[in-house]
């Protein structure tokens, strides 16, 4: 018998698990409508569909920790308490018109692949003009030829980045989110930091 509708334990190691009705599990899909973050009346619907599907899990979308850490103009963040409010409310306003189903977040930054315009508008890095912003990384090594050099993050940038992290989980946590996911793949920035095409650092953030 196939164990894709059976019940799933996730996580319990580090704090408390999470039980899921099956395994199937609803990846992160970004939206690119958010306003200054913020979620509105598309991630409501977005969400509700979702958590009506009968999937054991639902991801939220790649969710900036800080401002500059969003792919897009249009990611979704959670890094101040405007953001964190407008997520709490369109979440908590999905979920009382779907079954139970626990949700999970996927917490980002972009680092040197950020103020990118969507996908359908091209993907292409924004200038300041176009609605774009600086752009933080490992080391001053661009995303692809002809793109604006990142600025190389100092160990204060990397540490309140870190705390960014921190203070992002814990609002979810705050709001009722069931697990987190940390983005470190797709050539984001903590991607960026295991990589030696975009990281050459000599500190303790680089190296072997």
């Amino acid at each position: 018998m196939s164990k894709t509708f059976t019940q799933w334990t996730l996580g319990g190691e580090f704090g408390e698990a999470v039980d899921l009705a099956n395994r199937l599990v609803i990846a992160p899909m970004c939206q690119y409508s958010a306003v200054d973050g913020q979620a509105n009346d598309w991630h409501l619907t977005h969400w509700t569909n979702m958590l009506n599907s009968g999937a054991g899990l639902f991801i939220i979308e790649a969710t900036a920790v800080t401002k500059d850490g969003r792919i897009s103009p249009g990611c979704l963040g959670l890094w101040d308490d405007q953001t964190a409010a407008a997520l709490e409310e369109h979440l908590q306003r999905a979920r009382a018109q779907a079954p139970s189903m626990p949700v999970c977040i996927q917490l980002s930054h972009a680092g040197r692949k950020g103020s990118s315009a969507a996908p359908w508008l091209g993907g292409a890095q924004l200038s300041t003009a176009e609605g774009g912003w600086e752009t933080l990384a490992p080391s001053a090594v661009p995303h692809a030829a002809g793109e604006v050099v990142p600025t190389e993050m100092t160990t204060r940038d990397i540490e309140q980045t870190i705390e960014a992290f921190v203070q992002a989980a814990a609002r979810a946590g705050r709001m009722g989110i069931d697990a987190i996911e940390l983005h470190a793949a797709h050539g984001y920035l903590m991607h960026q930091f295991l990589s030696p095409l975009s990281n050459h650092r000599t500190d303790a953030y680089g190296g072997d």
